[in-house]
This record gives C-alpha cells, sequence and structure tokens, in this order.
C-alpha cells in the first residue's frame, strides 16, 4: 500500500491534516513538520503522559503497561542477566524508571516534555530534561514507543550508542505500519498519531538503522497488546465503538502469527564497538 497518498487527522487533539513523505533512508516521514512540536503534546488526554486512571480504556492501558514491565525486564535479563544501570529515554512520567528501581537496578530517565518531566521528578527518581546533561554511561538504554517522536533518528542513535557500556543494550519499541492493523485503518490507524509521531517505520528500516550505526540486533519480539490497544482507539477515530477493537487486534495477531509483522516490536539490539 503506497501510505504517501494518505491524508490523516491529528484525530487526538488538533484535527489539522498531514501527509507522509519517505526521508533519504527510506523511511516514512510526517509532513509538514510543524516548526514547534512541544504544543500538539499539550492536552489531558495524551496517555503516555498520564498516570491516572479516568476511564476504561485508560484503565486497560495502565493495567497492560504494568504487565509490560515486568515483560521488559525478562527481556532485558534475558540478553544480560547482570543490569547495575538503565537509562529510560522518553520516560514520559518515570514509572519504568521507579519499577526499576524498585528491583534494585539504578535506573534513570530523560523526558523532553516539560509536563512529563515535572511527574515524573514528582517521584524522587532521576529524570533529565536535556540531552547535554546525561554524561554518565549505561548498561542498558530503553526507547519505549520514542524513537517516533524524536527531532532526527540518527543523531540520537548515534549519540544514545556512546552512552552504552561495553557490551551494553539499546531496547527500541515502535509501531510498524506493515502490520494488519495498519493496513486496515488506513489512515485512520491510531499509530500514526500524527504529528507527534514524526517517524514511522518498518522492521526493515529498524535493521537498516542498526546496520548503520554499527550495532547488532540480536532479537526481535513482538508487542501483542498493542494490537488491541491500538486497534481499539482507531475504532473510535472511526466513530465505532472501542469495544469492536478487540476482534480487530486479535485479527491483526493471528495475521501476525503467519506474516510477522506485528502492531508494534521490541528490537533488542547490542552494542559492538
Amino acid at each position: 500500500m503506497d501510505y504517501t497518498k494518505l491524508i490523516i487527522k491529528d484525530e487526538a487533539f488538533t484535527k489539522e491534516k498531514f501527509g507522509l513523505k519517505r526521508d533519504h533512508n527510506g523511511v516514512l516521514m510526517t509532513h509538514p513538520r510543524p516548526t514547534q512540536l512541544v504544543p500538539y503534546y499539550d492536552f489531558d488526554d495524551y496517555i503516555s503522559h498520564r498516570s491516572e486512571k479516568t476511564n476504561v480504556v485508560t484503565r486497560i492501558y495502565n493495567a497492560v503497561k504494568h504487565i509490560m514491565f515486568s515483560i521488559k525486564l525478562k527481556s532485558i535479563h534475558n540478553h544480560k542477566p547482570q543490569v547495575e544501570s538503565v537509562l529510560d529515554y522518553g520516560c514520559g512520567t518515570g514509572e519504568f524508571v521507579n519499577f526499576l528501581n524498585t528491583r534494585g537496578i539504578k535506573a534513570e530517565g530523560f523526558e523532553p516534555t516539560l509536563s512529563a518531566f515535572k511527574k515524573a521528578s514528582r517521584k524522587n527518581i532521576k529524570v533529565y530534561n536535556s540531552m547535554n546533561k546525561i554524561i554518565k554511561t549505561y548498561d542498558v538504554i530503553t526507547m519505549f514507543h520514542v524513537l517516533e517522536h524524536v527531532e532526527d533518528y540518527t543523531k540520537t542513535l548515534k549519540f544514545l550508542k556512546t552512552r552504552l557500556n561495553p557490551n551494553g543494550l539499546l531496547l527500541i519499541a515502535v509501531p510498524n505500519h506493515k502490520s494488519y492493523d495498519a493496513t486496515f485503518y488506513k489512515e485512520k490507524w491510531a499509530a500514526w498519531d500524527v504529528p507527534r509521531h514524526l517517524w514511522h517505520f518498518s522492521k526493515t528500516d529498524i535493521r537498516n538503522l542498526v546496520k548503520k550505526n554499527y550495532l547488532e540486533l540480536i532479537q526481535i519480539k513482538p508487542l501483542p497488546f498493542d494490537a488491541f490497544y491500538i486497534s481499539m482507539v482507531s475504532e473510535a477515530y472511526k466513530g465505532n465503538p472501542k469495544a469492536f477493537g478487540i476482534w480487530r487486534g486479535l485479527l491483526s495477531n493471528l495475521n501476525a502469527i503467519k506474516t510477522k509483522e506485528y502492531s508494534s516490536h521490541l528490537f533488542v539490539i547490542k552494542s559492538i564497538i
């Protein structure tokens, strides 16, 4: 499907319309890019910057999020049993950082969005709001649904590589525009989330970026819960009951068993030089 022909609305907030085009690496990018992105995050319903349990979808999101904390930690330990330090890059309100600290891991966060940074800082955890302040190195750096938000993904990956200890791990989770739910919902696919998502990746895109940055991809892990949440929000964007998304999310995961194209993937990457 040629996604560059889609006209995608910011369904979550401003209702502005955007398109997609490919950059020099072939990665889909939101077009036009707003000159100021901060205002597009400044609304109460932006779920990753909110921890309060207010409605059914938010409750489901938060319940699954805490299940995923354990799954993510297990993914880390599967490849690196001894972990002393973690940086959660794009930590939102700092819940995963707090979770890791309670498990005896020295975790810190980075969050550039002021409202989320303030909420994270109130949790008595170490959080940076500027890349220039990150001078330490870490055993593991996590980016859970963050790479699609950064201004320059190449620059960000190069910087994070310098912040990894030898044989350190970088975990990146991103939506997959080649999934069944993406092709079904088309312009109503919630994971476009324009313009907050500046970039839209496929598995091939991430493989190419890993190779170009002299890193080693050691595992691609499906994130099947994402299909349900994304499909529920997508149904709402279509004007349907959110519950319809449960069936569509199931279909997406069943389809992915054959195609290996899940709604989102977690990429476990190793620093080799």
